[in-house]
């Protein structure tokens, strides 16, 4: 178990000023059984008219509307978590899982991932072990893709980065829940914090039935108390940060900047 001190700022900066700006923000991690988010200190300016929900994952959401014009967009999260790292999260009924058994747009198998998937083994055992042969799948996909950034985009599939064989932690992610679910085994998308990384970061949790196993394909290895969870979905499209819409055609550009480490505190 760690306890950890986490800062998540986002900057959204406009060219133009802008007006009438709705938005939905997924960036608060939230209790649950491995991760115990003891404070947390939520700053959005400028100031607007909104509430907290969560969606249909279970993340916590914050919405709200910028009525007036403005050209910077503002979020800085700040808390302390005591986090556990030999916990699993419990699996749900199979009733809610069902949709993390099947391909999104952003996980469709094509040429380039059926050639990943004809390298892993013990694909017949999956079911048996799935803790075992998802950690072995982990180390091909490790080393068929290498990470770089800038060349892939934010709707880049699955797909296109194993053409490329290249990505960055989205790109390691689809792939994994990929070939999972050409499996039908029930994974999902994480999205979350972990020290060392400087911005957000992702990985999976995959289903064996009883608890969801976490994975970092990225760094290749199981997700320990280093990381902080925030929100997952089916893909990245469910786990985005900051969706919205306003009034204005302006250049935008958005910097995130994350920092995770050990508490020094008691």
């Amino acid at each position: 178990m760690l306890r950890l001190d986490y800062q998540y700022n986002m900057q959204l900066s406009f060219a133009k000023p802008v007006n009438r700006h709705h938005f939905t923000l997924r960036c608060f991690p939230a209790d649950n059984e491995r991760q115990k988010i003891t404070y947390q200190d939520i700053n959005i300016t400028p100031s607007y008219v909104g509430g907290e929900e969560t969606d249909s994952f279970g993340n916590h959401c914050i919405y709200g509307l910028i009525e007036g014009e403005h050209t910077d967009f503002n979020v800085n999260v700040s808390g302390k978590a005591y986090v556990y790292g030999d916990v699993f999260l419990p699996v749900e009924p199979s009733h809610r899982i069902g949709m993390f058994r099947y391909h999104t747009g952003l996980t469709d198998m094509g040429p380039s991932l059926f050639e990943i998937y004809e390298k892993l083994p013990y694909k017949d055992d999956i079911r048996n072990d799935v803790q075992k042969v998802a950690l072995q799948w982990m180390n091909i996909i490790y080393d068929s893709i290498k990470y770089v950034q800038g060349i892939t985009q934010i709707n880049t599939s699955a797909e296109e980065a194993a053409a490329l064989s290249m990505g960055v932690c989205q790109d390691y992610a689809h792939i994994f829940l990929a070939l999972l679910r050409h499996e039908h085994i029930p994974c999902r998308y994480v999205v979350g914090m972990m020290m060392g990384e400087g911005a957000s970061h992702a990985w999976i949790e995959v289903s064996d039935g009883e608890k969801w196993i976490a994975l970092d394909p990225t760094n290749n290895c199981p997700v320990d108390d280093r990381y902080i969870n925030i929100s997952h979905g089916r893909d990245a499209k469910d786990c985005t940060i900051n969706q919205g819409f306003f009034y204005g055609l302006p250049e935008q550009l958005q910097e995130i900047h994350v920092v995770v480490e050990e508490s020094s505190n008691d």
